[in-house]
């Protein structure tokens, strides 16, 4: 039992960064492709419901019902778990590390899905995985690893600009930019 109050601990200090640095956000990340050199971006949602795929934790409840019970502290800890696997683990050992996927240089390679990393190359950090959602141009959160990149994705391109804004704004701010960009030329070349 008490395994299970340290991961209520985990699982209440990791939706506290969620709803802090991510919860109803949209991200703008514009980046150089690797293979054509070309300008592009793509746009991230963080919502309620993709909390839980971040974390591992195995669970009866719905994702969505999951966050909203957690909020409200009325998660039994008979209702969560580790998984076997130990990939709640090893979620919940980096999740502390995920603003810096949203506030600082990082690669992004577009394989099955989408791979966000830190700019570190043969070392186990912090992946987020992304998943299109399905008949949209947008990306959600879907996964959080701890790995080396190389090992899991290749041709990765180089983050240049990372925009947020507020779900229900529609100006976006910049978070990040690199030193030799000028992002905001850039972002109207986009637009």
């Amino acid at each position: 039992m008490n395994e299970k109050r340290k991961l209520m601990r985990l699982l209440l200090n990791a939706k506290e960064l969620y709803d802090r640095y991510l919860l109803n956000k949209d991200f703008l990340y514009i980046y150089i492709d690797s293979i054509t050199q070309k300008t592009k971006y793509i746009e991230i949602k963080c919502r309620n419901r993709n909390f839980l795929h971040l974390t591992g934790v195995k669970t009866t409840i719905k994702a969505k019902e999951f966050y909203k019970n957690l909020t409200k502290r009325r998660v039994s800890l008979k209702d969560i778990d580790y998984r076997q696997d130990g990939t709640t683990r090893l979620k919940l050992d980096v999740f502390n590390r995920i603003p810096l996927l949203f506030t600082s240089a990082v690669q992004i390679c577009l394989q099955d899905d989408l791979l966000i990393n830190q700019s570190v190359k043969n070392r186990k950090d912090i992946i987020l995985g992304l998943k299109q959602q399905q008949n949209f141009d947008f990306f959600v959160p879907a996964s959080l690893l701890k790995e080396e990149p190389q090992k899991i994705g290749k041709n990765f391109s180089r983050v240049i600009g990372i925009l947020e804004k507020d779900e229900k704004d529609r100006e976006y701010r910049i978070k990040y930019k690199a030193k030799d960009v000028d992002i905001l030329k850039i972002v109207d070349e986009l637009n």
